[in-house]
């Protein structure tokens, strides 16, 4: 069983909660795991890309994006489906739905704005991975 987190924003920037990703994408990626990042939009994907290139601040993140249905050899990548079936590590999701094949991952984690609409889809998910037998560790930032 997969463990579950939200990460829980003060602020609802939306170049906040991309920041944090890039955080929590970092600190996978240095202990040596494999990360996908559902992105909500080719937007949003294209948004990550481009500070990918530059985080950390002296240096940046290997990553690449998804192209169709083979996967990158990077260690993080970037998509908008999905995550392929081969992708079972880390997942950050930053899409409008909770994970629907949560279970294949080691560790799920849940990007949260501070954004009414936000919060309340984050209820929502929180009890969707609780009615499924996981109790989700929450980290308010």
């Amino acid at each position: 069983m997969p463990s579950v987190n939200f990460y829980v924003l003060s602020e609802g920037e939306e170049r906040r909660r991309l920041q944090v990703t890039c955080r929590i994408a970092e600190k996978a990626w240095r202990l040596g795991r494999r990360v996908y990042i559902h992105s909500q939009s080719a937007a949003q994907q294209r948004q990550l890309d481009d500070l990918l290139w530059s985080y950390p601040p002296t240096s940046f993140l290997p990553h690449a994006c998804l192209q169709g249905d083979t996967p990158p050899d990077e260690v993080v990548t970037l998509g908008v489906t999905p995550p392929p079936i081969d992708f079972d590590d880390v997942l950050i999701n930053l899409s409008a739905a909770p994970c629907e094949h949560y279970q294949r991952f080691s560790r799920v984690n849940e990007i949260v704005a501070a954004d009414e609409d936000s919060v309340a889809a984050g209820r929502e998910w929180y009890r969707f991975y609780r009615s499924h037998g996981i109790t989700p560790e929450t980290h308010k930032l």
